[in-house]
């Protein structure tokens, strides 16, 4: 591997991947690319993820592409063309399952396989992260469903399109016909903290992937403070009822209010699983730490697709994070970088 190029590369999370890449692959050319281009002293390529043209001609030496561009509520096919068209494997930080299922379906469409193209979606907490350490359980005949419940560290830094992204669900009508968000509950920690959590979407489609069988998913998103949960709770019937349009004024206003608010949060992040009997009973649990720079979590996984991609060609096609990077590898690369991860039960 020689060149990476990172979209997205101005925002919060997408400005933590060229970080990282440059840290961990310091032989390998990282292209910083945005839709404003780059500032005095700080050199990026101007590039519009829906122009065929200029990322045909951005991705014409890169080996893998990183899409940091959020909120992931817009058309991928024009960059998906141009990546296969390249030959170039592609990764993104996607967590919005119309996105994840859009690029499915257009790296059918385009020939990934054929072509020898890795197409990663979701590439990131959800649902790469998830899917990889939820593999512990393959095997299991007793697990019938996992959990997963993911709270954020308010003191960590926030784009707009972050936040754009986390408004778009709560208030919005789920499956089964409640509104998300508005249904959600608390989780204990294994250090014995209380967080409170509300229901949100995730991309499994037909579940988490257990070995050769696939099980049911719940997923809930809170905040290490349970007042800010509680407000985004209070607030789901409302921001259910405004169009899609209306919500970036929305969250620019959310944004300046997370700035002032971040001195009395922490940066302290936990994602846990809980594997699941047929009655809803704990059979095993593994909960990943991040008590500081909780943001490199969701922002480490395109960086080792990039690191297996250096050591060998990845499978063609359509392909999860797990297929890519083996879960013990990617446990150990978490540890290594201060995380920590506890298990309990059988795992």
């Amino acid at each position: 591997m020689t060149c990476v190029v990172v979209l997205g590369a101005s925002g919060e999370m997408g400005a933590r991947v060229v970080r990282l890449l440059q840290a961990q692959l310091p032989d390998v050319r990282v292209v910083e690319a945005s839709r404003r281009g780059g500032r005095a002293g700080h050199p990026m390529r101007a590039v519009d993820v829906h122009d065929l043209q200029s990322l045909q001609v951005l991705l014409a030496e890169a080996d893998l592409v990183v899409n940091a561009v959020g909120p992931f509520s817009y058309d991928p096919a024009a960059l998906l063309t141009a990546a296969i068209d390249a030959r170039c494997h592609y990764a993104d930080l996607a967590e919005a399952p119309e996105f994840v299922e859009r690029v499915r379906s257009v790296a059918a469409h385009c020939g990934a396989v054929e072509a020898g193209v890795a197409v990663i979606s979701g590439c990131s907490t959800l649902p790469g992260l998830v899917q990889l350490l939820a593999g512990r359980w393959s095997g299991r005949d007793d697990v019938a469903q996992v959990g997963a419940w993911l709270s954020l560290g308010s003191r960590n830094p926030v784009s707009r399109g972050l936040l754009l992204g986390m408004l778009q669900p709560p208030g919005r009508i789920a499956p089964g016909g409640q509104r998300w968000f508005r249904e959600g509950g608390e989780a204990t920690t294994q250090d014995g903290r209380r967080l409170r959590f509300g229901s949100y979407p995730a991309p499994f489609g037909d579940g988490v992937a257990l070995g050769e069988r696939r099980v049911p998913l719940h997923f809930h998103m809170g905040f290490d403070r349970a007042c800010l949960t509680g407000l985004l709770a209070l607030a789901a019937p409302l921001l259910g009822r405004l169009p899609r349009q209306a919500l970036p004024p929305v969250a620019t206003a959310l944004r300046v209010a997370a700035r002032a608010a971040r001195p009395l949060g922490s940066r302290r992040g936990v994602l846990i699983l809980v594997a699941e009997d047929e009655q809803g009973a704990e059979r095993a649990r593994v909960e990943l730490h991040a008590d500081t720079n909780g943001l490199d979590v969701p922002a480490a996984p395109p960086v080792w697709v990039a690191r297996c991609i250096a050591q060998g060609a990845p499978p063609a096609g359509l392909v999860s994070l797990d297929a890519v990077v083996p879960r013990h590898t990617a446990e150990l690369w978490l540890r290594e970088s201060g995380f920590r991860i506890v298990e309990s039960g059988e795992n």
